[in-house]
């Protein structure tokens, strides 16, 4: 879940790394460092906190370099310190690390016999120490052959995920890295080549990207980017293109990233239908939507599986893919699924949903069913990622880099690729006729319209959060869509203003959470105009028996709610097809204006990195 950047060529400069640790701070932001390497030696800076303690630093760095690293962390071993910082170095070695070493303790164990000392709690340092041990052990060679000896040796020794940025003093104009689970990109331009965790370090040096796979080491100089195996076998893989821009990644004018990209939502459901759905035939573009070579006619059965967001996505996805694919859908929990016996064959379909494409959990997930001989598809946002590469096929969402960590458009975007993959279904299985096709797809045509309307409620929002932000306790309920949208909502409200929020389906009320409802208890209520609508309303009155306080969301002009709700929000009408979409945008405004109203930082929680790419 680190940030980590690398680059050799003539420019290298701190404001570079600063820059480019700025783009992916999303990752972690506990503390920072950065490396340059000069005919002086190396200089080492690096600070506890956000980039903001480094940027201080800087003036202590060279004005120039060929040859650098940097990395801004999310703390796995040892607390956010300076000493637990990275780059750690050792002798000649000077390494910085995203993952975890699952065995460094044996290892840390048996480099201290040899007389190595560790300034820090990190696992990371034990990979400096030891790769520093296994090149001192090599006497004949170039410096950069023994280089690539001792990194092969020291990867067949870790157990673990890792992506490494390495210096040696010894070869002053070269870069190296491995990888194994932790994502790696390689970019390259004229005389300039880079590698970091995310390719949102580097657009505005680079279009052109390589994506480094599972058991890789890569050797990168100014002109040249050499890939081999762990094995030392040679590995060829052309760059590709890649269309994001610098201006998908800047505020554009709004206070928060977050902001800027809730009301992003209606473009990124756009792109994600764009090419998808041809509306004058009424049917779905398989090729586009990148799911034409699976079976899709054979299948027996769904699995999705997914973590946070993309779950509640995925949850909500299995109520519009069995009515319209007429499938039976499971939704597992990334983080749980190889904990249970395997019931997958040949025609399952497993969906892994990420929106980096390099969640730790999903990951692992997806190579179980793969072993299993289940057919996979991801639904990612990242191209070229992890998972994408894992699976059978990819069905890219077009959301563009999503720089809040909380995410809000990413959601979206999955779940109109979900509901495509509904469709698609139902087309091949011709589980639908023409006329119902075409119906689904005109609705889905509709949405980013009618949640560009949602978004005009941003201010009533702001304006309700004055009465919410004092909160110590919040619950959310809904029924049917709206229930995970409920989850959604309460988990926005976690992450960004440190609220305890529960969302709970509402029929579970008399379960046992009414317990918690008195007159101090506020609750969220989705209550739009549905199939679950009078069932809602009752337990609204339930909850209104009890003295409990309601924030109903629903229809704009349905009297009714309003009259039973002590604060109402109101959405534009729609069918039920369309409501999952409209209903989440005032819950993402919402948990969005109670955390600015609290002070909290909006954009990067505390104890929160953007992808999670540790289990």
């Amino acid at each position: 879940m680190c940030g980590v950047i690398g680059y050799v060529g003539a420019g290298a400069s701190p404001s570079f790394f600063l820059n480019a640790l700025r783009r992916l701070e999303y990752r972690g932001y506990d503390s920072a460092g950065i490396a340059m390497l000069t005919a002086d030696g190396v200089a080492i800076q690096r600070a506890e906190g956000k980039l903001s303690q480094l940027e201080r630093k800087l003036d202590q760095l060279p004005a120039k370099a060929k040859v650098g690293i940097g990395h801004t962390r999310w703390a796995t071993h040892g607390k956010p310190t300076e000493n637990n910082a990275h780059p750690h170095r050792s002798g000649p070695i000077v390494l910085l690390h995203n993952g975890i070493i699952e065995n460094y303790r044996q290892l840390k164990e048996r480099l201290v016999a040899r007389g190595y000392q560790f300034l820090s709690e990190t696992d990371t340092e034990v990979a400096a120490h030891l790769l520093h041990d296994e090149y001192k052990k090599l006497t004949s060679g170039t410096p950069e052959a023994r280089m690539r000896s001792a990194l092969r040796s020291v990867v067949g020794q870790l157990k673990g995920a890792f992506a490494f940025g390495i210096l040696c003093l010894d070869t002053p104009e070269v870069l190296y890295s491995a990888k194994l689970g932790s994502p790696l990109v390689v970019g390259q331009a004229e005389g300039e080549t880079f590698m970091a965790s995310g390719i949102t370090a580097l657009v505005e040096h680079t279009r052109q990207f390589m994506v480094v796979e599972d058991h890789e080491i890569v050797v990168l100089k100014p002109e040249s980017v050499e890939i081999e195996t762990f094995d030392g076998q040679p590995v060829t893989r052309p760059f590709q293109r890649v269309e994001w821009s610098v201006a998908m990644m800047e505020k554009g004018g709004y206070r928060h990233f977050m902001l800027k990209e809730i009301h992003e939502h209606p473009i990124a459901i756009a792109q994600t239908l764009n090419g998808r759905v041809q509306r004058d035939s009424g049917t779905i573009n398989l090729t586009d939507l990148g799911v034409a070579k699976l079976p899709l006619k054979t299948l027996s059965r769904l699995q999705i599986i997914a973590c946070g967001t993309s779950y509640y996505a995925a949850c909500l996805s299995k109520y519009f893919i069995e009515a319209t694919a007429r499938i039976p859908v499971e939704v597992d929990l990334a983080s749980e699924y190889r904990y249970r016996a395997s019931t997958v064959d040949s025609k399952t379909l497993v969906v892994a949903v990420s929106q980096s494409g390099e969640t730790a959990d999903t990951l692992q997930a997806i190579k179980a069913a793969r072993a299993n001989g289940a057919q996979t598809l991801a639904v990612v946002n990242v191209p070229g990622s992890t998972i994408a590469h894992m699976c059978h096929a990819e069905s890219l969402t077009k959301a563009g880099p999503e720089i809040g960590v909380a995410s809000t458009k990413a959601f979206a975007a999955q779940l109109t690729a979900l509901y495509l993959l509904g469709l698609a279904l139902a087309q091949e299985r011709q589980s639908l006729n023409d006329a119902q096709l075409r119906f689904y797809v005109d609705e889905l045509v509709k949405i980013p319209s009618l949640v560009e309307r949602s978004l005009g409620l941003s201010d009533s929002i702001e304006r309700l959060a004055n009465r919410y932000h004092h909160l110590s306790s919040l619950l959310f309920i809904g029924r049917g869509p709206q229930w995970p949208i409920a989850l959604e909502g309460s988990l926005k409200l976690k992450e960004l203003s440190y609220i305890h929020a529960e969302a709970y389906a509402a029929g579970e009320l008399k379960h046992g959470p009414i317990a918690l409802i008195d007159e101090n208890m506020h609750v969220v209520c989705l209550a739009p105009r549905d199939a679950y609508y009078e069932k809602t309303l009752s337990n609204i009155e339930e909850i209104k028996a009890r003295g409990g306080r309601i924030l109903a969301v629903g229809q704009e002009n349905d009297s009714q709610l309003l009259q039973l709700a002590d604060d109402f929000i109101g959405i534009p009408e729609c069918s039920e097809t369309v409501l999952p979409f409209v209903t989440a945008v005032p819950l993402h405004l919402l948990a969005y204006w109670i955390a600015v109203r609290k002070g909290t930082d909006v954009d990067q929680p505390r104890n929160l990195a953007k992808s999670v790419t540790v289990e």
